[in-house]
């Protein structure tokens, strides 16, 4: 197994600006322009991979450097148009700034352009801390970012990811917020790298229980696959469900959670699920379906009522992209 095709279409929908945030079918939509979401993650994806694919030396620095453009006007904008002028109305402490931050903070690691990195990486946090950001994937970002750089500061966020789930618990739901919705593994994935650094035992606790929670709601024992909640209304807590469309963002983020919890607890059904859950792109899901086009190397934007969807955006290849690196530490 290997991401020689995943690469070749990363570097596709790349252009000198940055990487193309949609398509239609495996053909870029300029239309849909760029946002720095895609662009920090495709950075990461950089800095994992470098060393197997020297073709991403050059494009690192493209997104770096759409990162650097992002910052203006002491604040971090998204979404930047076709006419590359940035779309305004957005908010101001956004996931994209975690994400933003869990990317620099890689680059901080990895010592690539170590200055500049930590100098946006302070100017980004800045805006998170002073606006209180209380979006749970901006705050599990966040503290994704803080492991590599300002790691003093990450008890601040899991504490405020801990009140959260407090106010949130019951019996029946273990959750951060009442409902679950999309990138759903990202916020025990924080817990548990929070619980890496400060060895804070309640951090580790409340990471199992809600991705065991998880576990519970999104694995079909029957089918022996993975149902990830639909973004045509999620999961609540009242106990509506919507089973489409479901996308490869959910994939992505749980594998790269039980990945991480295996290698914490050293409890192997954490590894199996990983493994099964990473199998949802190559047709382990309840439409038995091929996610990964083997001809040009990306990856469907995901499926409603036995119908995949043909465009083959970013996020999509980029998720399972950084998948692939936490599932081959573990194999």
């Amino acid at each position: 197994m290997g991401l020689k095709k995943q690469i070749s279409y990363l570097l596709k929908i790349t252009d000198k600006t940055g990487i193309i945030e949609h398509c239609v079918g495996n053909k870029v939509n300029y239309k849909e322009g760029y946002c720095v979401d895609d662009n920090a993650r495709a950075l990461q994806v950089c800095l994992r991979f470098k060393d197997q694919y020297p073709e991403l030396e050059k494009v690192m620095v493209i997104y770096f450097n759409f990162l650097k453009l992002a910052w203006k006007n002491e604040k971090l904008y998204n979404d930047l148009n076709e006419d590359l002028i940035w779309k305004e109305n957005f908010f101001i402490n956004g996931e994209h700034c975690g994400r933003a931050l869990s990317a620099l903070g890689e680059m901080i690691y990895f010592n690539q352009n170590c200055d500049e990195a930590k100098k946006m990486f302070d100017q980004i946090y800045g805006l998170i801390k002073s606006n209180n950001t209380e979006y749970i994937r901006a705050i599990a970002q966040t503290i994704l970012g803080l492991q590599y750089y300002r790691q003093d500061e990450i008890k601040i966020w899991a504490d405020k990811l801990i009140d959260k789930y407090s106010l949130e618990k019951t019996n029946e739901w273990k959750w951060f917020e009442a409902i679950l919705s999309y990138d759903i593994g990202r916020v025990p994935l924080s817990l548990l790298t929070a619980y890496q650094i400060t060895k804070n035992e309640k951090y580790l606790e409340i990471a199992i229980e809600s991705l065991d929670f998880l576990t519970e709601i999104t694995f079909d024992k029957e089918k022996d696959c993975f149902v990830f909640p639909g973004n045509r209304g999620w999961f609540t807590k009242s106990g509506k469900r919507a089973v489409y469309d479901q996308q490869p963002l959910e994939a992505g983020s749980i594998v790269e959670t039980y990945c991480l919890a295996y290698k914490i607890t050293k409890n192997k059904k954490y590894k199996n699920l990983a493994l099964k859950a990473f199998a949802w792109y190559s047709g382990k899901n309840i439409i038995k379906t091929n996610m990964i086009d083997s001809k040009t190397g990306g990856i469907h934007d995901g499926f409603s009522n036995k119908r995949i969807n043909k465009n083959q955006g970013a996020e999509s290849v980029l998720a399972y992209i950084l998948a692939y690196s936490f599932i081959k530490k573990i194999e």
